[in-house]
Parts: C-alpha cells; structure tokens; sequence
C-alpha cells in the first residue's frame, strides 16, 4: 500500500482583500480565480499534477491524528512521484477548450501586483495554466522571464527610469502588459520600465480567468488583472497606489475576488495595516497614560489649595 499526505484546502469565494496579504512558502500553492466562476479545486476526476500521478481508481481517504488527511489506492495504479521538467499543469477543471465564460481577448491582457521576496530565481505566477498560459518568473538581476505557448521566452530586463518622483516602497510593484495586435510585451516594476519586446510568435490570451502562485516564497498582495494592455498613465494609477487616479481590475480585482490555497499558506492583514493597528494601540495607550497623570496633578494641586485655605 502506497499513501499520500494531501494537505487540506481552504478559501474565499467573492471577497474584498483590501488590506490583506498572502504569505506564502515553497510547500504552499495559491490560486485566484473569478468569483462568477467554479472553485479550480473542485475536480471529480483525478488528475497529474507537479510530478505525482495520481490513481484513476477511486482511492479512500482516512484521517490522521496530525489533522492531515492520507489517501491510499492500489500500488498497482500509483507511482512514485519523479522529478519533472517545468511544463504547464494539467488542471482539472479544463474540461473543454475554454470552460470559462469570458472569450478569447483580442486586445490583450495586463497583471498587475505587489510582492516581497529573497529570492533571485522564482516563478511569480502562472497566468491560464490550463490553456495558452503565461508564466512570470524572476530571472536575472534586474530582470524578468516571461514563458507563453509552452516554450516561447522572452527576457525583460526592467533598468528605464520612467517616474523618478514615485517614492519607494517595502513591496516590488510589477505590471506586466501584452498586446495583441501588436505584439508587444513590456514590464514595469516601481519607477523604472523595460524596453518593448515583439513577440517572436503571435500570442492571444485565451480568457481564463485564473493565476495560480506556486513555487513562490514571499508575501503577494493586491492582483489586478485587465483583458486589455494598459496605458502608461493607467501603469502609473497602480504604481501610486492610487495616488494619480483610481485602478480596479476589469478581470480580477483584489477587492472582489475568490481563492483556494493549500499547503504552507497563511493570509493576514497586509504591514501597513498592521503598524497603523499598533500605532493606535500606542496611541490609546499613551492617551491613558497621560489622562491618568493629569488626575494626579490635579488632585496634587486640590489638595494644596486646601492646605493653603486652613493656613489663612
């Protein structure tokens, strides 16, 4: 008997995420998808997935003290788990060519989001994984890696300073835009931009309404994505955070948006909000400090002009 741990899932349908932030590490997978759409983890059918074949028989799942929950089937349908090379996941809900309700985007598509991370080499999203994908990944110094119909890839290397007045932040802000009509891919992180690249191969994005952050170690927040590339003033309303003019993604936005997430996750107020809750705290308990200093020194000054009324 061959058993698998499976890490329990959980998410949100439809919620608004202002203020929040994804922690996630290399054990954790995060997917947001439409909320006018089905859970991606919702499946009936088993599937292959990040190097585990997984049985076609239906296997039974029991409960461990740990709170995990191991499934077991047949050694005769199941494998070991091998390495395998980077290649798009199969996911199950792709039942058909385009299961989702929005088509095929003839204009193009644009990302926009924030994150935190050490790392030099990690994948930071995998746009419409189950169809003509795009996959963004962090390559070299000052530069990033963008992979579309499975083995096309193109290097933006992101050193053009285009609003040096925008002040620095803790967290990366990226967009990335893709045109379709004129095959054009640019990148944008903070103040500084990259050149515009043509695409050697036409790519249209299909309309699948889902990222999924896997193989990512940091903290994300704020996924915007729009069925269109953005403009540069519009680049310019996410990078402010909306100091120049307001932003909301036409296809995901973080303030209506639904998720699953699995393994080592944990969602949690985002750190700006959470010095602004310990600033109040400091703040209340200054102000109680100080109200209670105050009753003492008036009760000081009481008791002297008593003493000084039976003295006259």
């Amino acid at each position: 008997m061959v058993c698998l741990v499976m890490l329990s899932s959980s998410g949100g349908s439809g919620v608004n995420l202002s203020g929040k932030m994804f922690t996630l590490s290399s054990y954790g997978r995060l997917v947001f998808y439409s909320p006018y759409e089905y859970s991606p983890w919702v499946a009936s059918t088993p599937y292959q997935t990040r190097g585990y074949a997984y049985s076609t028989s239906t296997p039974s799942y029991t409960q461990t003290n740990t709170g995990t929950t191991e499934m077991s089937s047949p050694s005769t349908n199941i494998r070991t788990p091998q390495p395998t090379t980077r290649s798009p996941t199969t996911y199950p809900w792709s039942t058909t060519r385009y299961p989702w309700s929005t088509a095929p985007s003839t204009r193009g598509v644009s990302v926009c989001l924030r994150y935190i991370t050490d790392s030099q080499s990690d994948s930071i999203f995998t746009l419409s994984p189950s169809s003509q994908y795009l996959r963004l990944e962090i390559g070299r110094p000052q530069s990033y890696a963008l992979t579309f119909n499975g083995y096309n890839r193109v290097y933006l290397p992101v050193y053009l300073k285009l609003w040096p007045y925008l002040k620095p932040s803790m967290w990366t802000s990226i967009c990335l835009t893709v045109d379709n009509a004129k095959a054009v891919v640019q990148m944008f992180r903070d103040s500084d931009m990259s050149s515009r690249k043509l695409l050697n191969n036409q790519y249209v994005w299909s309309g699948e309404r889902v990222m999924d952050f896997s193989n990512f170690e940091g903290q994300i927040t704020d996924v915007q994505v729009w069925d269109y590339p953005l403009r540069y003033q519009e680049v310019l309303y996410y990078m402010s955070n909306g100091g120049y003019g307001f932003y909301q993604g036409s296809v995901l936005s973080w303030s209506y948006i639904s998720y699953s997430q699995t393994g080592r996750t944990l969602l949690e107020d985002n750190y700006d909000l959470q010095m602004r809750k310990s600033n109040r705290k400091l703040g209340q308990r200054n102000h109680l400090k100080g109200g209670y200093k105050s009753r003492k020194v008036f009760l000081f000054e009481e008791r002297k002009r008593e003493q000084w009324k039976k003295e006259m």
